[in-house]
């Protein structure tokens, strides 16, 4: 009489076994890479977001002061004037104040030579939203042209050194 040969059945759970293993591995594997892909947009998005907040913040307040300076000229504007240009000669906008005007350390630079005004507004530390106008005669469209509405970059390079990629032969 001959014996049924079976395989022993650890064959087939250790195969089986390993392949879950194999299987655990590659699902925590893939957990792990999309739980740190999700930090970093999420503190990617959170950056842009501060940023945007914080350029529109100072783009509100760079509006408010371009109000009050509407309202300088408007009343500079009002006086008796004989020639066209002549109420831009004496203007001052030392009047121009407020709360938030004093918390960013507004400075408006004007020049009657050639009737120029400019303003900075600070966005962050290395960021300030430069506005340029240039003062026109009295029109219907207005007493001002907006010449420059845009970022400059006003943090400097701090110890800046330069990159040597490749050794340079000394001269002789």
């Amino acid at each position: 009489m001959q014996r049924d040969k079976r395989q022993a059945p650890f064959v087939n759970i250790g195969s089986s076994l390993l392949l879950v293993i194999f299987l655990v591995l590659c699902l925590v594997t893939f957990a792990t890479l999309s739980l740190s892909s999700a930090r970093s947009d999420y503190s990617f998005s959170s950056r842009a977001a501060k940023r945007r907040t914080d350029y529109y913040q100072a783009c509100n307040v760079a509006e408010d002061v371009l109000a009050q300076i509407d309202a300088v000229l408007d009343s500079a504007a009002d006086g008796p004037v004989n020639r066209p240009q002549e109420w831009l000669k004496d203007l001052d906008f030392t009047q121009i104040s407020g709360a938030e005007f004093d918390a960013v350390g507004l400075e408006i630079v004007y020049d009657s030579k050639d009737a120029a005004l400019s303003y900075q507004i600070p966005i962050n530390e290395k960021q300030a939203l430069e506005v340029g106008l240039v003062l026109t005669a009295q029109s219907d469209t207005g007493y001002y042209e907006i010449e420059k509405w845009q970022l400059v970059n006003t943090g400097g390079k701090k110890d800046s050194q330069p990159l040597q990629l490749m050794p340079m032969p000394e001269e002789q």
